[in-house]
């Protein structure tokens, strides 16, 4: 079932209850009818008749069953040996699937980092790019730039429309995932791309949306970079994949305990974690920005300086 589309869910229908419960005692009564009525030959076929029925009715009475939720998961994947004719321009580039490529000033053709850059609820790709233009300028980091379908990911619109009227409510993705798969793959056969070096960033819903599809891709993406999340649905990770998140502790849109909250997790699995906490409210400050981009180029040394007590535990 794609995102966006009304949720069937398997609910308990009295009547069929009733009918369930019954059931024992209505075939209990067609052998008594059997034995003093009814030839016992024609019991066998009568019987069968009322389970028919029986099944019919659960036929009838129960919803259709959504599809199964399907994880993020994504198949691009840089080759393991770069390509030799690599697209060394610079500027903006149109993938497959919609999104935008900023290939960095002064590339040579040699592999490079990706970054995945993701935008908050109602943002826009063109925004993200301004943001982040000059630092990928001086980190020599293409960035892949990929706008929402609606509003906000799909994964977060999709949950906003079940949310009180499900139990137990798990995440489902659609267009924008197999967008950015997409847009990955074209990428992947333009330049040549270093594997080790893939990471996927966003801020506000962008954060949550990369720390669910991040950490569910520990083969794709080495660093993950979440600014000021929401409630993420944490994958499973890999001891050798660096987060980095960052939250206000004054933030009035998305709880800074939220954060706290996937830190502590990420840290029980053993996954290396920068975590940086401000004073200020939903916001990426420059200082934060810089960190989270050091953190980019060298994610051992952030990540050990954070467990040495250098930065915010939390």
């Amino acid at each position: 079932m794609q995102a966006g589309q009304p949720d069937l869910q398997l609910r308990e229908d009295p009547r069929l209850v009733r009918l369930v419960i019954a059931a024992p005692a209505v075939s209990r009564s067609l052998d008594k009818i059997g034995r003093s009525k009814m030839d016992r030959v024609a019991m066998p076929q009568i019987r069968r008749a009322f389970v028919n029925l029986l099944l019919a009715c659960l036929v009838l009475t129960i919803p259709a069953m959504p599809a199964a939720a399907g994880g993020p998961a994504l198949t691009a994947q840089p080759p393991a040996t770069p390509i030799a004719k690599s697209d060394a321009r610079s500027g903006v580039l149109t993938l497959a699937g919609g999104a935008y490529a900023y290939l960095p000033k002064g590339r040579t053709g040699t592999p490079v980092p990706v970054l995945v850059a993701l935008h908050g609820a109602g943002g826009q790709a063109a925004d993200v790019l301004e943001s982040f233009r000059d630092a990928a300028d001086a980190n020599g980091i293409v960035l892949v730039i990929p706008q929402s379908s609606k509003g906000t990911w799909d994964m977060i619109e999709d949950l906003k429309s079940r949310l009180g009227l499900e139990m137990n409510v798990t995440p489902r993705y659609g267009k924008d995932l197999k967008a950015l798969d997409t847009a990955l793959a074209d990428l992947f056969t333009k330049i040549a791309v270093d594997p080790a070096r893939v990471g996927i960033m966003g801020f506000s819903d962008g954060a949550t949306y990369a720390l669910s599809v991040g950490t569910a891709n520990p083969q794709l993406f080495h660093r993950v970079i979440a600014f000021s999340p929401g409630p993420a649905f944490l994958g499973k990770s890999a001891p050798d994949q660096f987060v980095f998140i960052s939250h206000g502790e004054d933030d009035r849109v998305l709880p800074y305990a939220t954060t706290r909250g996937h830190v502590a997790k990420l840290r029980v699995r053993n996954v290396p974690v920068e975590f940086e906490k401000f004073s200020g409210g939903h916001e990426v400050p420059k200082a934060i920005k810089e960190k989270a981009m050091a953190f980019f180029r060298d994610p051992v040394a952030a990540t050990a300086a954070s467990a040495g007590g250098t930065a915010s535990a939390p």
